[in-house]
């Protein structure tokens, strides 16, 4: 009977396919090469005061600048009700590996200043609208993470996305159904299927975690970013408008004069 079960159970696993990535995906086992060290393992603490549920969400970030750490608004948006008090950083992050440390920014007011959202983003818009302005930078206060060569993204506003592009995306999932949490960046690659207004489709195999997840595409040996993963199969568009606005951070906030 117990042999029966066993065998049974067995029949399942490979049925279903448990502890294995879905054929999209590639696990990155070396998190030290480019552009995958620039990518960040994220988990950010809030205070919630309704639903009264505080607690950690993991998610996933990535450098476009020594100093500036760019993510899904959803990700980091901080106001009365959801305050964030705590941001944990990794870096390249591979199961219990830290390649090049950690970084934690502590307390209500720390995050405060550390935090820049969309200043159209809100909580209570409608999805649609939402996602439009999905996007925010974590500003940090030292940039010493050693031998962490930042900035390979590159933001060119030039760069028009278009229906048929191939698309690339990284970052940390969390699907319990393939038996992983945020342990390893996956990577994988699809065909943009709609550009719309600061918005694009796709059908990349996404899930909790990857919000904030960089989405690229390779021209002339550049690693163009052309958007944020911010929902299903869909990413916040980095147009012009947008693009500009993380320009205008990078000026503020940048630590070196070598940015974008």
């Amino acid at each position: 009977m117990k042999k029966s079960i066993a065998i049974l159970l067995l029949l399942l696993t490979s049925f279903y396919g448990f502890g294995q990535l879905p054929s999209k995906l590639e696990k990155i086992s070396n998190t030290r090469i480019n552009p995958f060290n620039n990518i960040c393992y994220l988990n950010i603490y809030r205070d919630r005061a309704w639903p009264k549920k505080d607690g950690s969400n993991a998610s996933t970030g990535f450098f476009i600048a020594p100093n500036i750490i760019l993510t899904a608004a959803h990700n980091i948006h901080s106001v009365k009700g959801s305050k964030v008090t705590s941001i944990e950083i990794i870096p390249g992050k591979n199961y219990k590996e830290f390649p090049y440390g950690t970084l934690e920014i502590k307390g209500e007011k720390e995050c405060d200043a550390a935090i820049k959202t969309h200043p159209e983003y809100s909580f209570l818009q409608l999805s649609g609208n939402r996602i439009k302005h999905d996007f925010g930078v974590i500003i940090l206060p030292i940039t010493n993470f050693k031998d962490l060569k930042k900035n390979t993204f590159v933001l060119d506003d030039n760069y028009s996305l278009k229906a048929g592009d191939t698309l690339n995306v990284a970052g940390y999932p969390a699907d319990p159904d393939y038996g992983y949490d945020g342990d390893f960046i996956t990577f994988q690659k699809d065909i943009c299927s709609f550009v719309g207004n600061k918005i694009f489709n796709h059908n990349l195999d996404t899930y909790r975690g990857n919000s904030g997840s960089p989405i690229w595409v390779n021209s002339d040996g550049k690693n163009i970013l052309v958007g944020v993963h911010t929902f299903g199969n869909a990413g916040t568009l980095l147009d012009k408008e947008n693009m500009a606005l993380i320009k205008e951070w990078l000026k503020s906030y940048s630590m070196t004069a070598d940015n974008q």
